[in-house]
């Protein structure tokens, strides 16, 4: 087996002048620069250039250009913009020297009820050794991109492919790097023994896309927040670390995934990410805590010896958008309400606090004994972080931010003596034309003990890769075996004793008694070779594991196999109480359900968190074909007034919808943006407790797509002229099939039934 030595440097420690990440070289906010600047104006003292390039995000910068999120495409109305049929989320690249724009990279608002005001709040992440940009689309698309050019690598659509959600507050987590893999993490509802909801973190090859591994939580999420994961190596283990959903802060073994431990901080999600400073990791929210009626609160955790302690904590601190700073044993924090503290690392004691606005997002960045901190209603301070008491030494406020929330939600970045902010209007480089600059060396990281060659430890875990993969019928895929120690330290490739093909392990729901064991579901079948080379069969629609062994050792891979169009499901042959094996997306919200005799999906009602919902099935780079399916709707009445819920297909991210309340037909593909973004709306008469056929067909054009649907009673004869068309000049050009389900809520709810379900390729 090949052995590496594992060294502790990060991967922009070559480049410490650059901000290749939010959050800086040493993850943390701080800068090591110093001569940073501590005077500016808005009317142009002290400030190199501006531009209109505005969003939510945070930049950064890399090898003389600066990266960020916006939105292009909005249109102006009454003294503000609002979104039009060209709105598009973008990544952005500017010259960092003039501010000119070199290029943009574009795409369409799909299958996200993101409102428009919070497009483009994640943050990208550059690779200094590769020259790429790595970046989280809020509809989760997850892109690698030349960083030169802009040009598209690989992608891979989260949504589509694993489940993750986009919710309709726009919370979108950000990518973080470390040696060869992307991290990103999210609320995911995956297929067969990942269809449950879970904070889930996801290890994709950078070079590649493809999935080295995945886990979760294990909490079940009631929120989806924009958390990044931090990574460190503490305890002599390099770990990942991130807050989830469900409100706990869990960390794991970056390269191999098995989780280490898990820390409940609230009853609710976490927005800030962790600080780590050597074995300490900070945890700040302002959400409910566990054991008090008190919001917020600020923890110090040892996390030595594998599980964590509390060194100190304190309540009622509300800080949970705001990620802290660390510097010289002082921890910095802005709370909600936009004041600042100065606390001891150690023990938690107050210094000083600092009052600088009234809403507290932004996080906080340190460099050159100054806060550089940003308000949301558009206060930019520069503050000067003495021992016992701070300084305000700059303020200038931005006013203007049309068609968006706040107007600074995003923290600056430092590089190579200028400052970098993004606003809701544009972008400011803030510093001389020639600035001197002077910095100090970056401290050592904590670093993993070498493996020695002469006496290499026995591995203790095994990893398949690509570790997801879904494939046509007939398909084959390579997969290899790779060993870890019992530190997560890597062994290199291996060939294991032997290759096989088994089911997938569903672990129990959390309402199930103590020790009830996992289910083996699966019926993957075909040939797979001494190498791991897999050749799957056209046996329909499958699911299950390669799996691996060595040394009493297993790793597996998770396999879908999908027969070639055209498909049906009527559902007589699935199970009740669980959604189909190969379904993405569909745990929790659609079970197959016992009606009258007949098995039909249903949308369930357990959650109202769930009340908007999709699931898909199918590969992501299907175009041209054609999605029909028989739906029906209860309805509850209430003050005399009917509610019934809004059934819906989707076919390549356009979706066919019937609106119960309004009593219309339409096409959309963004629908938090409605009026404005892309639709065709219809009137519509039709009634609940009856079975209704839609069918929804996409054509491809050199041009455009061309979108028709159909709806009409189920049994009767199809009518010949389409109900509704919409036309695409800026087209989605391939996509899942899948279902759409709005239930409605508490007490209005009801279920959405769907049959027959049908894809075929257009003639």
């Amino acid at each position: 087996m090949a052995l590496i030595a594992v060294c502790g440097l990060w991967p922009a420690a070559a480049m410490a002048r650059d901000w290749p990440q939010w959050r800086g070289p040493e993850q943390t906010g701080v800068s090591r620069e110093r001569n940073l600047p501590e005077q500016w104006s808005l009317d142009g003292r002290n400030l190199l250039w501006k531009n209109k390039v505005g969003g939510m995000s945070s930049p950064i910068v890399m090898n003389g250009r600066v990266y960020t999120m916006t939105r292009v495409g909005d249109v102006a109305a009454e003294g503000t913009v609002i979104p039009g049929l060209a709105t598009q989320e973008a990544v952005a690249c500017i010259d960092a020297q003039t501010g000119e724009v070199l290029w943009q990279y574009r795409e369409n608002l799909t299958q996200t009820e993101v409102p428009f005001h919070r497009i483009a709040w994640s943050n990208v992440v550059g690779d200094p050794q590769t020259g790429r940009i790595y970046a989280l689309m809020v509809h989760c698309s997850l892109v690698c991109l030349d960083a030169q050019s802009g040009k598209l690598i690989w992608k891979r659509q989260l949504t589509e492919e694993f489940g993750m959600i986009s919710t309709f507050g726009g919370r979108t987590p950000s990518p973080a790097l470390d040696e060869d893999q992307v991290f990103v993490c999210g609320v995911a509802f995956g297929w067969g023994d990942h269809a449950r909801s879970m904070a889930r973190i996801f290890a994709f090859n950078k070079h590649t896309g493809e999935l080295n591994w995945t886990n979760g939580g294990g909490g079940i999420p009631v929120d989806s927040p924009y958390n990044t994961p931090v990574i460190s190596v503490i305890d002599g283990q390099r770990l990942v670390i991130f807050g989830g959903g469900d409100g706990g802060v869990h960390a794991f073994k970056a390269r191999t995934g098995e989780k280490v431990w898990s820390f409940q901080a609230s009853k609710r999600g976490l927005n800030a990410s962790v600080v780590v400073d050597g074995n300490r990791v900070f945890v700040a929210h302002s959400e409910e805590n566990l054991d008090t009626a008190v919001m917020g609160r600020i923890v110090c955790l040892d996390a030595t010896g594998g599980q964590v302690k509390e060194l100190w904590r304190i309540d009622g601190l509300e800080v949970g958008f705001s990620t802290p700073t660390i510097f010289g044993g002082r921890l910095y924090a802005m709370d909600n309400g936009g004041t600042v503290y100065a606390l001891d690392a150690t023990t938690g004691k107050e210094y000083w606090r600092r009052r600088v606005g009234t809403i507290g997002k932004a996080s906080l960045v340190y460099g050159d004994g100054k806060l550089y901190v940003g308000e949301a209603n558009g206060r930019f301070v520069i503050l000067r972080a003495g021992e016992t008491r701070s300084e305000i030494i700059s303020r200038e406020e931005f006013t203007e931010k049309p068609g968006r929330e706040y107007v600074i939600f995003g923290s600056p970045a430092i590089a190579n003596g200028r400052i970098y902010l993004q606003t809701a209007d544009g972008m400011y480089c803030i510093g001389p034309a020639q600035p001197t600059v002077v910095d100090d060396p970056i401290p050592p990281q904590p670093t993993e003990e070498a493996i020695d060659p002469a006496n290499p430890p026995a591995p203790a875990w095994i990893q398949v890769r690509p570790a997801d993969v879904v494939l046509e019928a007939g398909q084959s895929a390579a997969f290899s075996a790779w060993a870890f120690d019992a530190k997560g330290r890597s062994l290199g490739r291996i060939r294991p004793q032997s290759w096989s093909i088994g089911p997938v392990m569903i672990p129990p729901p959390p309402s199930a008694p103590p020790g009830t064991a996992p289910r083996a579901v699966g019926n993957l079948k075909g040939q797979i070779d001494g190498d791991g080379n897999f050749t799957s069969a056209d046996a329909g629609h499958q699911g299950g594991a390669i799996i691996a062994t060595a040394g009493g050792l297993t790793g597996l891979a998770r396999v879908r196999v999908l027969p070639p169009l055209p498909w049906r499901f009527d559902f007589q042959q699935a199970a009740v109480g669980s959604p189909p094996l190969t379904w993405i997306g569909a745990g929790g919200k659609f079970a197959v359900a016992d009606q009258d005799g007949n098995r039909v999906l249903v949308k369930t009602l357990d959650l109202d968190l769930y009340y908007r919902a999709r699931t898909n099935f199918g590969l992501v780079n299907m175009r041209n074909y054609t999605l029909q399916a028989d739906v029906k709707v209860g309805f509850k009445e209430f003050g005399g007034e009917r509610h019934m819920p809004d059934p819906g297909i989707l076919n390549s991210r356009y979706v066919l919808t019937l609106l119960g309340n309004h009593q219309r037909v339409q096409i959309h593909v963004w629908p938090s943006a409605l009026p404005y973004s892309l639709n065709r709306t219809l009137p519509f008469s039709w009634e609940p407790d009856r079975w209704y056929t839609m069918k929804l067909r996409v054509d491809q054009r050199a041009d455009s797509a061309l979108v028709r649907g159909k709806v009409w009673p189920a049994g009767q004869p199809e009518p010949a002229e389409w109900t509704i068309e919409l036309e695409d000049a800026q087209p989605n050009r391939e996509g899942n099939p899948g279902l759409f389900g709005h239930s409605l809520v508490t007490p209005y709810k009801s279920e959405i039934y769907y049959d027959n379900i049908t894809v075929e390729q257009n003639k």
